[in-house]
């Protein structure tokens, strides 16, 4: 997407995805969504892009991606990454 101003991240708990996404000066909002919230508090304070959730476009909603996505208007995201292991593979 040339221009992406709603992104959702699903997954990516280290955040790492969701700071990269940041550098895009076209974003206006996020949508994090993530099941564990441990993993994101782990990480906010150990990882060096760990201040990526203080940013005023982000808004963190702890829950299930599927459900999050179900609940979301068709077009409402410009970019959805899904940065989420494959339980398939484990």
């Amino acid at each position: 997407h040339v221009n992406p101003k709603r992104v959702l991240v699903i997954g990516g708990g280290d955040g790492y995805v969701l700071s990269e996404v940041l550098k895009h000066k076209s974003v206006v909002h996020v949508d994090h969504v993530d099941l564990d919230e441990g993993v994101i508090k782990v990480c906010k304070e150990h990882f060096p892009w760990g201040k990526a959730w203080e940013d005023d476009r982000v808004k963190l909603h702890i829950s299930d991606g599927s459900s999050f996505v179900k609940n979301t208007p068709d077009g409402f995201y410009d970019v959805i990454i899904q940065d989420s292991s494959d339980p398939f593979t484990w």
